[in-house]
């Protein structure tokens, strides 16, 4: 009976112990999941934190863009898309801020702890109740559980997040190559502006038609399109006005004879009552010339160049040749003459004896300002034509 006995207690303790095993298991499971868990979870929360900075910046500054009295003011179909993706990636931002409170509620777990060794010896500390390990291994995977759904709603809104910033991205590039192109427009159909005011915007278009350049669109910059749109109309308006005043008919004559000179080089003409500080009784002319864009220049002439013309002075003529001999160099024929040994790039002298070698020798080709060139150089200028 008493073997019967020891044998039934034997049995019940083996059970113990083997429960206790198991609970013991199943807890350090539990925890090691937990971690995995929280790790993801600070993962997820990192993520969400990356793209709604990113999100933040693009959505703040197509906001500015949105803003702008030049959106405000445009009718084209391009424009209402924008606004509404702006406005769904700022509801994506605000379901991104709500998603704090379950990362933070999920972040209650307990860290991992190791479980007291249920078959602990009488020297080790005390010998833990299997069920007892079960209940705390249940509670951490219940919280353990609670963290993947966290990271998985912040992955989610991260993703959210992340599309809505891709579909603002696609509105915004439809809308600024809209704009783009009708800016295009504009230049094709304000011929007559300056070629100063069809660069100027041209450039701002290349900007707007360039993906890559989307950091630098915001409101200033679409104000800036739209103000050199406005320059390049009142530019045309400008020369329409002009040419159908027959007062500045002498201003047409002398411009059409430098255009007939300048072999392809697009001349833009500013008159003003003096040029360079020289006004009355003086001729007077500056040329600035880009090699860029075509290859364009301004040339700046006072009222007594049109005024010695009209006289039939030929000195006014000579002065005319010597500036339109400034634009000449960036040509791909007379780089080469300009910049060589006999000129050596010298402005001042080139424009003088490419002036003279059309037949003008005389003070207003540049002899009186800047002393009469060589035959080696009026010869050598004659090679540009």
């Amino acid at each position: 009976m008493v073997a019967v006995a020891a044998a039934a207690v034997g049995i019940l303790a083996g059970g113990f112990y083997g429960w206790g095993v198991l609970a013991e298991q199943r807890a350090d499971a539990a925890y090691e999941v937990l971690d995995a868990r929280v790790e993801s979870l600070d993962e997820a929360q990192g993520a969400l934190e990356a793209r709604t900075r990113s999100a933040q910046g693009e959505a703040d500054r197509v906001r500015t863009v949105v803003a702008s009295g030049s959106f405000a003011a445009d009718t084209d179909p391009a424009a209402a898309p924008l606004r509404e993706a702006l406005v769904a990636l700022d509801l994506a931002l605000t379901e991104g801020d709500l998603e704090e409170g379950d990362e933070a509620a999920a972040g209650e777990a307990p860290a991992a702890e190791p479980v007291p060794d249920a078959r602990s010896s009488a020297d080790d500390p005390p010998i833990v109740i299997p069920w007892e390990v079960m209940d705390e291994a249940a509670e951490v995977e219940a919280q353990a559980y609670r963290a993947n759904v966290a990271a998985n709603e912040l992955l989610t809104t991260a993703e959210t997040a992340a599309d809505a910033e891709e579909a603002l991205g696609a509105a915004e590039v439809t809308y600024f190559g809209a704009v783009a192109a009708r800016g295009r427009a504009e230049i094709e159909t304000n011929a007559l502006a300056s070629r100063k005011s069809q660069v100027d915007l041209g450039y701002l278009l290349a900007q707007a038609e360039d993906p890559a350049q989307a950091a630098a669109w915001h409101g200033g910059f679409l104000d800036s399109v739209q103000a050199g749109v406005q320059t390049l109309r009142d530019s045309q308006a400008v020369e329409e006005a002009e040419l159908a005043d027959p007062a500045l008919e002498t201003r047409r004559e002398i411009e059409a004879y430098a255009r007939s000179l300048s072999a392809g080089v697009v001349l833009d003409f500013v008159w003003a009552p003096e040029v360079s500080g020289l006004g009355e009784g003086w001729l007077s002319g500056t040329a600035e010339t880009y090699s860029s864009d075509g290859g364009w220049s301004i040339i700046s002439l006072n009222y007594t160049v049109e005024e010695a013309w009209a006289e039939g002075d030929e000195n006014a003529r000579a002065i005319m040749e010597h500036e339109v001999g400034h634009t000449q160099f960036i040509r791909e024929s007379c780089e080469p003459l300009f910049t060589g040994p006999v000129f050596s790039s010298d402005h001042e002298m080139w424009a003088t004896a490419w002036s003279i070698s059309l037949g003008y020798d005389l003070p207003g080709s540049g002899i009186e300002a800047y002393g009469r060139p060589s035959d080696e150089q009026i010869a050598t200028a004659a090679q540009c034509r």
